[in-house]
């Protein structure tokens, strides 16, 4: 029995997969063909059987992050910080926390080679993460908080705190429990960022009621 027929999944799904955990151990650039062939487990005629090169592969894993965001984006878009409330919050940070958890070597290695000029799929990430900005933007403007800070730059603010607070406590570099991570994110945003809606609708029942 050879090497590949010793694992039953998908041989190119196996070197994604492989691809993602060395990405996020080792980046773009420290990455190779052999390190991932070697985390998969097979040849280089399988690999190359199945992708061109390490761009190509890693082009493949892009378009799969890229979805994934685009629907995070979107229940962003339809996040009601009035009537969904915290609870609501606490299922699109769950749900952001596990998109970045399975998605974190592509993640990775945009954050260290954002500049591809030559990518067939930088127009596309462009696309996908101004949409991302944009679904908290709008989310955030909704709200109507009085802020000198623009929503653009809360935004973006925010999407930094939902990346880096998940990385270190996910990897063990906080004394925060993972478990505590949702909805401990959840009150601090849901305070920060759309309290002011909670507070809007209680001042409307008061006043109905008076």
């Amino acid at each position: 029995m050879g090497t590949d027929d010793a694992y039953p999944l998908d041989l190119r799904s196996r070197l994604m997969e492989a691809a993602q955990q060395v990405f996020a151990l080792s980046g773009y650039a420290g990455t190779t063909v052999d390190d991932i062939i070697s985390a998969a487990s097979t040849s280089r005629a399988t690999f190359y059987r199945y992708f061109r090169s390490k761009e190509d592969l890693f082009d493949e894993l892009s378009r799969g992050c890229f979805h994934e965001m685009r629907t995070i984006a979107k229940e962003l878009a339809a996040y009601d910080a009035s009537g969904s409330g915290k609870k609501g919050l606490e299922q699109l940070v769950a749900a952001f926390g596990d998109m970045q958890q399975r998605q974190r070597g592509v993640i990775r290695a945009w954050l260290e080679k954002a500049d591809r000029p030559e990518s067939a799929v930088r127009k596309e990430a462009a696309h996908t993460f101004h949409s991302l900005l944009r679904g908290l933007e709008e989310r955030i403007e909704s709200v109507g908080a009085p802020s000198e800070v623009d929503p653009e730059v809360q935004a973006a603010l925010l999407l930094v705190l939902l990346n880096r607070a998940t990385f270190y406590v996910r990897h063990r570099h906080s004394r925060l429990d993972p478990r505590d991570l949702t909805p401990t994110l959840a009150t601090m945003i849901h305070r920060a960022y759309f309290g002011a809606a909670v507070e809007r609708r209680s001042r409307l029942r008061l006043a109905a009621g008076g």
